[in-house]
């Protein structure tokens, strides 16, 4: 069993309770030698990280053809009392997350814009046995609370599809730069419409062995339930990581790493993981593939059964954190059967 303990943070970390005492907290023991919670709570780290994803990694430009997001994360912290907005404090206060006993928290902030194209970009009419052209600008802010074997991550997400999503100029501008050719559909897109989603993600530590003081493997089980206008899905995943410090990076772990705060970036040291998973599920509905929710749009059929396989490279330096990594799924639509592969790239800066 796991007991809890008072201890004291102090402006040198974990401190003895007495008179120069600032803030106590209950604390659990299992983690409370651990480099994470050695982080003074009164000021916890703060992140940036830019992510870039793109089928010309694997020379395509088709289908999923682009993402790009800017994140700002925050943590480790005790409570996210104090350490959240006041919206976010007064929307999350009854969540689950907040109410898990013996965690650490943290949370992040990513505005990003995704984009999906056809196969042939020199076509300006509605191509109705392909992709339609689609693009979603939209807020993500997750919230995590995590211990040494498990970690939960809840994300609500707030957007737009359609023009005002801006994708047509993004993807216009990054063409013009790489000297590929002006695609000529994006008049057919899908109209302007507010997007939401909710989404709930527990990644689980099924097996470990750090068999010396910089190196291990681990097998990590994640559970993935989306609800929203965006996608609605039930996925599990697996995945096996070998590498040095390994004990918390789980923290914010997901089959597409680059889309998260690295938490390596906590760790003093230089360190590095690889990684190999795949992951599987239902998608009931996806607007990149069925369209605007409340209006008719351009649409071609979802195939429901869903499946992923992902490989990468996660590393530190310095103040700054790498992710490399390469997708491959199966086609989100009925209509054809050519998997979906990109590549994608991020990077993460510790602000402290």
């Amino acid at each position: 069993m796991v007991h809890a303990q008072e201890v004291v943070l102090s402006e040198d970390g974990i401190g003895i309770e007495g008179e120069n005492s600032t803030k106590t907290a209950p604390v659990d023991e299992a983690i409370a030698g651990s480099v994470i919670f050695l982080q003074p709570d009164y000021k916890p780290h703060r992140f940036f990280t830019f992510t870039f994803q793109n089928d010309v990694f694997l020379n395509r430009d088709f289908g999923y053809t682009n993402g790009a997001g800017f994140t700002f994360g925050k943590g480790p912290f005790l409570s996210f009392d104090g350490n959240v907005n006041p919206l976010v404090d007064r929307l999350s206060r009854n969540l689950y997350i907040r109410t898990m006993p013996d965690k650490v928290h943290g949370i992040a902030n990513m505005l990003f814009q995704r984009m999906q194209t056809p196969e042939d970009l020199t076509i300006s009419t509605p191509q109705l046995d392909d992709f339609p052209y689609v693009g979603l600008l939209a807020l993500q802010t997750t919230l995590y609370a995590y211990d040494r074997n498990q970690s939960d991550q809840f994300s609500s997400y707030l957007g737009m599809v359609g023009p005002a999503a801006l994708a047509e100029e993004t993807q216009t501008f990054v063409h013009s730069i790489i000297g590929s050719e002006e695609p000529q559909g994006w008049d057919t897109q899908i109209d302007n419409e507010l997007v939401f989603k909710l989404e709930a993600v527990r990644v689980k530590k099924l097996y470990r062995n750090y068999y010396s003081d910089n190196l291990g493997i681990d097998l990590v089980g994640i559970g993935h339930l989306g609800l929203g206008t965006i996608s609605s899905e039930a996925l599990v995943g697996l995945a096996v990581r070998w590498g040095s410090n390994l004990e918390f990076s789980h923290a914010t772990f997901s089959l597409q790493p680059d889309r998260q705060v690295n938490s390596l970036t906590l760790s003093p040291s230089n360190n590095f993981f690889t990684f190999v998973g795949v992951q599987g599920g239902y998608f009931a509905n996806d607007i990149m593939i069925d369209g605007n929710t409340f209006r008719d749009s351009q649409s071609i059929p979802l195939r429901h059964e869903y499946n992923q396989v992902t490989a990468g490279v996660v590393f530190k330096h310095g103040k700054l954190s790498y992710v490399a990594q390469v997708t491959e799924a199966n086609s989100r639509s009925t209509i054809n059967s050519e998997r979906l592969q990109y590549g994608a790239f991020s990077v993460t800066w510790n602000l402290k």
